[in-house]
């Protein structure tokens, strides 16, 4: 078994496509679900973010993952100093959708103002460290080292860059923080928001720290 990490490009940043809305999703549904009210509005835009440049779910900022030539993975991450860039880059996204797939000017503001609300559950974003916004494995090939081999990765490229921290946030509940502890991660924050947590069920959030 032979795990290769390489950049999401071209034929491979294509082929991958058809999985990133999964797996992107099956690091925090209820999360995803609740700002976008489910996957009517989620799939097109998480499909138009990977396609799109310079935004937060770009494959410009991802890494793939292949056992022996078959695609097990995903990595999307950026430098701390692009974070809000990034994160208001996917507003162009979102309202490029109106008038596809049923998507109205009323969806795109009601997104907006759920995403404001989650923005709470997330901890400011340092610019002197790397952050992973995504790792994620499909189902069928977890438990044979894609996610740690993606995370090595990136912990290979953050010190590149000259940082001494990679920061993530995970939901409390999504099993991958037992992983992410065990390559020396450590929550540095837990936060609960009472509209997304108390009202629709979101489990806390950590925000986890690795020294470099």
């Amino acid at each position: 078994m032979t795990i290769e990490i390489v950049k999401a490009a071209g034929a491979q940043a294509a082929e991958a496509a058809a999985y990133v809305p999964d797996l992107v999703l099956a690091t925090g549904p209820l999360s995803y679900d609740y700002i976008f009210g489910g996957r009517r509005l989620y799939d097109p835009f998480i499909a138009a973010a990977w396609a799109a440049p310079g935004n937060f779910f770009s494959h410009e900022q991802s890494v793939l993952a292949y056992e022996d030539g078959v695609f097990c993975g995903v990595l999307i991450s950026h430098d701390g100093a692009d974070h809000y860039r990034l994160k208001d880059a996917v507003w162009p996204v979102a309202v490029g959708l109106i008038g596809q797939h049923g998507v109205t000017e009323a969806d795109i503001a009601a997104l907006a103002g759920r995403a404001e609300i989650a923005s709470f559950m997330n901890p400011h974003v340092p610019e002197d460290c790397s952050y992973i916004i995504v790792v994620s494995v499909p189902e069928a090939a977890r438990g044979r080292g894609a996610g740690r081999k993606l995370i090595e990765h990136e912990i290979a490229r953050a010190r590149e860059r000259g940082f001494s921290r990679l920061h993530l946030d995970v939901m409390s509940d999504n099993p991958a923080v037992g992983l992410y502890r065990a390559m020396g991660f450590e929550a540095m924050a837990e936060t609960v928001t009472p509209i997304p947590c108390r009202e629709h069920g979101l489990a806390m959030e950590l925000r986890m720290m690795l020294r470099l």
